[in-house]
């Protein structure tokens, strides 16, 4: 039997509504009533995360911001988390600044922004005082936010260098609240992968008792580490080239399919 589960959010345990089915949920409680550890493992905040992970009726550990911070909800204790360079962030702010960009800094307090168009209700707004602020708190994960690719390439172009430590994830569109490009950035040693082996050490499970579920490249490491990795239908490419299983799509219950079929 495996022990542990681990399922990304969005285009996975979320439908395209940004909404958890009934029978996802009601597949989470009959996998946890049959002693398996069931976890949500995702590139969003802690607090988002933590909302999500109590509609699910998923297990206490968190993995947020893709693999910077494991959290127990229920003990409010954070297990593990690594932060990006102070002075990398300070870098970023002033490139995002001068070129009219929109910046997110995650933390364990929350999301921030500094652009009001960008700010929703499960966000931040920060305007003013922001070097200030990179300077009194840890940030675990930042966006670059803009009103196209071509710009995102441009920002990851003059920021990346080898000997900053950083890493930056796939990038990623939205609609909501506008029409937005973005790219996340963490601490180079940060992934899902690492952060699913570095619980299940904690927690004494094995890597082959392990499924991980995903559908983005911000997923792949966690489903090429588990023990079973599965793809959703809706998953990338390179995703499904190196998941054991396919299962069905984020709007055909694809995280109820698997769970009901392997716990």
């Amino acid at each position: 039997m495996y022990k542990a589960v681990f399922i990304d959010l969005d285009g996975t345990l979320l439908d395209n509504e940004k909404n958890i089915s009934k029978e996802n949920i009601e597949a989470i409680e009959r996998a946890i009533s049959k002693g398996a550890l069931v976890c949500i493992c995702s590139g969003r905040q802690i607090d988002i995360t933590r909302e999500y992970k109590k509609v699910a009726h998923a297990s206490k550990y968190l993995i947020c911001s893709n693999g910077a911070i494991i959290y127990d909800d229920e003990a409010k204790e954070e297990l593990y988390s690594v932060y990006i360079d102070k002075e990398f962030c300070l870098e970023a702010y002033e490139y995002v600044k001068k070129n009219n960009l929109t910046i997110r800094f995650d933390t364990k307090y929350g999301r921030f922004v500094n652009n009001e168009n960008y700010n929703t209700s499960t966000e931040i707004l920060i305007t003013e005082g922001i070097e200030e602020f990179i300077e009194e708190n840890n940030v675990i994960q930042l966006s670059i936010v803009g009103s196209s690719f071509e710009e995102i390439d441009k920002a990851k172009e003059n920021l990346y260098s080898e000997e900053k430590n950083i890493r930056f994830g796939n990038r990623f569109q939205e609609e909501y609240p506008m029409h937005y490009c973005a790219c996340n950035c963490m601490n180079d040693s940060v992934s899902k992968g690492n952060a699913i082996m570095g619980l299940c050490k904690y927690l004494r499970i094995d890597m082959s008792e392990v499924i991980a579920i995903g559908d983005e490249l911000n997923d792949a490491s966690m489903v090429e580490v588990a023990g079973f990795g599965v793809a959703m239908e809706n998953a990338s490419e390179q995703v499904k080239s190196i998941a054991k299983e396919i299962s069905k799509s984020n709007v055909e219950n694809g995280v109820a399919y698997i769970l009901d079929k392997y716990i």
